[in-house]
């Protein structure tokens, strides 16, 4: 089978939807699939395409159009009007050409079929329309519902309406629509009547890793990687922290943060907050299984209510995999929460009080059952984020056999 991928983010190892697509090319080259890739991508991103892609499979990249328009004017009435003219211009001149490109490069690839993951209003536009040039048909695949987009970049309200209604669209034709949790997969079967919607969840191969040290043995080690959207979860455990003081129970309180980006702000007393930056995977699993607490926070705020909701956070699966205990920070309708509810796999805490959550983890570090909270968490890493597991919804959503290939 011949498939092209159009994205905005290629398959590489410095972005964590790079990764993800680099695995999921990895499960297709394996099986004798081709596969070409074309990337509409932004400026100010530069992702490293592993070698073996290069050599194995055609790229092709194209200069993303300006997305964020509506940031440009300070006054909401402003930010409308330049939203909407920007928006509009680019659909207008822009995302046509675009489209045809793709197309191209799909027909000249010879594809059997388009794999399109779509993340902002440029990918969700040229869906359908590069589709219907290449006449082919096409699986579409989100990581999130487009509303939290569309607010953080103030789109003003006609743009709003039309990039959701394009997105209704889309879904409803697609083959299948590979989603982020299983919450969304019945989610969308109901509310866009997509034909056939299935999770495709970032995975690992079963095996305990082994910590990149000692456990520590003075300090309680609290660990927090990837991509920080949850910026008042995190004000609100720092704050927490602070109120024991950084210490409890003859331990000091330490907070290593695993990422590109953190915004921190300005703390009126001392903390003890370690960065570490941007690590391979491997480095990172490593570093995470030596930490005592890996905290996963999900957004409060009612405006990203379908983000929560119905996605789920790729930080869970790596956490999961170290069998370290998590703590989960998350309002009581998250989508992972069934998963940890389940097997009992996590802490769990539903509120952005400080007192509340600075109870949490005093009652985590002195509870004797830690591990055994953390072997539970294995345990629902084993059985429902393996590399299996993400490969065999993967190639079901591309309609792609899956009987002759050895499962790891």
């Amino acid at each position: 089978m011949k498939i092209c991928l159009l994205t905005d983010m290629p398959p590489c190892r410095n972005f964590t939807a790079g990764i993800v697509l680099d695995i999921l090319c990895n499960f297709l080259l394996e099986a004798g699939h081709e596969v070409c890739c074309l990337s509409v991508v932004d400026k100010a991103i530069d992702p490293v395409i592993p070698e073996d892609k290069r050599t194995r499979m055609k790229f092709e990249s194209i200069r993303k159009p300006r997305e964020n328009w509506g940031i440009l004017g300070r006054i909401r009435g402003i930010r409308s009007l330049v939203s909407f003219i920007g928006n509009n211009a680019v659909a207008l001149f822009k995302l046509p050409g675009i489209a045809k490109k793709a197309a191209n490069f799909a027909k000249c690839n010879h594809a059997d079929i388009i794999w399109n993951v779509v993340q902002g209003q440029t990918m969700i536009k040229i869906t359908r329309p590069t589709a219907k040039i290449a006449g082919l048909p096409y699986v579409i695949h989100i990581w999130d519902h487009p509303t939290w987009w569309l607010h953080d970049m103030g789109f003003d309200r006609f743009t709003t309406r039309f990039v959701l209604n394009e997105f209704h669209q889309a879904v409803q034709h697609s083959q299948c629509c590979i989603t982020a949790s299983e919450a969304m997969a019945e989610d969308y079967k109901q509310r866009y009547n997509a034909p056939k919607a299935l999770p495709v969840i970032l995975g690992f191969n079963p095996g305990h890793i082994m910590p990149s040290g000692k456990k520590n043995n003075g300090d309680f080690v609290i660990a927090l990687s990837g991509q920080m959207y949850a910026s008042d979860e995190l004000m609100a455990l720092i704050g927490a922290i602070s109120q024991l003081r950084w210490q409890y129970a003859d331990k000091d309180i330490v907070l290593r943060l695993y990422g590109r980006y953190f915004n921190l702000g300005k703390f009126s007393t001392p903390v003890n907050i370690e960065w570490r930056g941007w690590l391979s995977q491997d480095e990172l699993l490593a570093e995470l299984a030596n930490a005592d607490l890996l905290y996963c926070p999900y957004i409060f705020d009612t405006t990203y209510a379908d983000v929560s909701r119905l996605s789920f956070p790729s930080k869970l699966s790596t956490y999961m995999k170290t069998g370290t205990p998590v703590l989960f920070h998350g309002p009581d309708y998250s989508s992972p929460l069934t998963l940890l509810k389940r097997y009992n796999a996590a802490y769990m805490c539903d509120t952005l009080d400080i007192d509340a959550l600075s109870q949490v983890i005093s009652d985590i570090i002195k509870d004797p059952n830690r591990d055994t909270v953390a072997v539970r968490g294995y345990e629902a890493f084993e059985e429902n984020l393996t590399l299996d597991i993400m490969r065999k919804n993967f190639f079901e959503s591309l309609g792609c056999p899956i009987e002759n290939i050895a499962l790891e």
